[in-house]
């Protein structure tokens, strides 16, 4: 047995340690309630929710480009194209045990399998990641099987920019919280997305380091847009949320996004160095982007504001930290999906190689 096999059965033995914890974790929770979490009434979404929205960003982005290198080969090649597949398909898959998860009680997914109410946007966003989920898995099979085409990779671009969208207009769709009631949060959404899918196009592909600094800048924008519209708001509750993100309690979430998350991988990228750790921390950007963007917008309707937004006192009411059986949750939902990936790969390098 060569040093790689023996690495990678080290690594796979803990992350299924890992995704083993996370399982008990959620039993834990079932047994015990959400009272074993940080959710409240207040922060209903914390951050399993999160991961799951960058999780989906970065894998739907990566499948839209494999899509795309259907049309424009020089995107990625045959090879690449098949890791860049194994690992989208199963981190979309774990994406959706996450956000099953998150709702305490598998039962609960039956009313949304039953509703059929497809003027919500929540009903539509589970049906449009399950989709996302099957086409993956087909592309995933047809290219272990050498029969890839520009049907299939229309209908991944298709797929991966719907479930985006529905997102995003999801959020925007919560006409009650104002930071996330715009036009902005779809435009945050599809910029993530293809963020975290060019990062992690650079980590398979080094020569599309460009796009990956590309998507950078244009996440570094977004942010920048956001903060500072809600700083010089003309409303005081606007400026009071967005102090609270850059200077209270969401600060943490968001100066990591911005120095981890953007700054670091962007000098990375430039350098040319460490691209699978700079996409790695493109990624963990995108998910303390997404925990501040959704606490903060929690925390606009869960908690009574004065005129001029929420004074020092009320900063120790608003934070926010994962508990550990959160973390162990969303850490095993992880481990799933890197589990899947090396197994998945392993499979279909295996019978390329036939």
């Amino acid at each position: 047995m060569s040093n790689e096999e023996k690495k990678s059965k080290v690594v796979m033995a803990v992350v299924a340690v890992l995704a083993a914890a996370g399982l008990c974790a959620w039993v834990v929770q079932m047994v015990q309630g959400m009272q074993v979490t940080a959710l409240t009434d207040t922060y209903i979404w914390g951050l399993s929710v999160a991961v799951f929205y960058a999780m989906m960003a970065a894998a739907s982005g990566l499948m839209a480009l494999c899509g795309f290198s259907e049309f424009k080969g020089s995107v990625m090649s045959d090879g690449e194209r098949k890791v860049a597949m194994c690992f989208a398909a199963p981190a979309i898959a774990a994406a959706g045990i996450l956000i099953i998860l998150d709702l305490g009680n598998p039962l609960a997914m039956i009313n949304l399998i039953t509703s059929l109410n497809f003027t919500s946007f929540t009903v539509l966003d589970f049906w449009a990641v399950l989709l996302a989920v099957i086409v993956g898995v087909v592309y995933l099979v047809m290219l272990a099987r050498g029969k890839n085409n520009k049907i299939i990779g229309g209908v991944a671009i298709a797929v991966a920019v719907s479930v985006i969208v529905i997102e995003g207009i999801m959020m925007a769709n919560n006409t009650s919280h104002s930071l996330w009631a715009s036009g902005m949060s779809v435009a945050s959404f599809l910029v993530a997305a293809y963020t975290g899918g060019t990062a992690l196009l650079a980590a398979i592909a080094p020569r599309h380091k460009n796009l990956f600094v590309s998507g950078l800048i244009a996440m570094a924008a977004i942010v920048g847009a956001e903060a500072l519209t809600g700083l010089i708001s003309g409303t005081d509750l606007s400026r009071g949320i967005m102090m609270a993100v850059v200077a209270g309690p969401f600060a943490p979430y968001f100066w990591i996004h911005v120095v981890v998350g953007l700054a670091l991988p962007l000098f990375l990228a430039i350098k040319g160095r460490n691209l699978p750790v700079a996409a790695l921390c493109a990624v963990v950007g995108v998910a303390c982007q997404k925990l501040w963007f959704v606490l903060a917008g929690e925390a606009e309707v869960g908690l009574a504001f004065h005129h001029i937004g929420p004074s020092p006192e009320m900063y120790s009411t608003l934070m926010y930290f994962p508990s550990l059986v959160e973390i162990l949750i969303t850490v095993g939902a992880l481990s799933l999906a890197v589990l899947a990936f090396m197994v998945v790969k392993g499979i279909v390098v295996k019978r390329s190689s036939n």
